[in-house]
């Protein structure tokens, strides 16, 4: 909603129609009206619809059904049970909660400058950190020496490589991804064993 991506309705007798999400709740989205008069009468109450989305050329596809209709003429929806999201990335990141307990500490190659934060997420490949201070980090950057915090205060270390550096004004803090570089066998075995355990915890709930 934010990225102001347009839309693809696809209608059940496979007419395509243009529009965009207007607002997101817990209970449902809000789809701007279509222009189309034909187009604006087939999309009635109770109507199942798939709509298509891309963001950055990855795309969001789900289906759902037509709810009603807001105050100024759109349309809602129900929120989807599941939306088709394929993983661009090599390995699957996966999220962590209560991510304090995960810090991060990191020195910027040939510099003073130190990267601290939080594992926001975590792959076979590499980690993301949210940090929350105004640290100067950029794409490319070694991160050497780094150490991370994993599951029962167990500390890795491991080089890393700034692949992307994103600041999230929602959630407050700076999102910084990296991919491990010369990581030892040790220590790869050490996060395979957390993200296994992590998959599991999820799988759980």
């Amino acid at each position: 909603m934010e990225s102001h991506v347009q839309i693809s309705i696809l209608l059940d007798d496979q007419s395509d129609y243009t529009s965009r999400v207007l607002s997101v709740s817990d209970a449902n989205i809000a789809l701007d009206q279509l222009n189309n008069r034909v187009a604006h009468n087939k999309m009635a109450q109770g109507s199942v619809i798939q709509i298509n989305a891309k963001h950055h050329s990855v795309p969001f596809n789900f289906s759902t059904t037509i709810t009603g209709t807001s105050p100024d003429g759109g349309y809602l929806v129900s929120m989807p049970d599941k939306i088709y999201h394929p993983q661009k990335r090599a390995f699957f990141r996966v999220p962590l909660e209560n991510i304090e307990k995960h810090k991060f500490t990191g020195a910027i190659q040939f510099s003073e400058n130190l990267v601290s934060g939080y594992i926001y997420d975590v792959s076979f490949g590499g980690i993301c950190i949210a940090v929350y201070s105004n640290s100067y980090v950029k794409k490319g950057a070694i991160l050497s020496p780094a150490s991370m915090t994993l599951k029962d205060g167990h500390i890795i270390h491991s080089d890393l490589t700034v692949c992307s550096v994103k600041k999230s004004l929602q959630e407050g803090f700076t999102r910084v991804g990296c991919q491990f570089l010369n990581i030892p066998a040790t220590e790869k075995r050490s996060i395979h064993k957390f993200i296994t355990a992590c998959e599991r915890e999820r799988a759980k709930k």
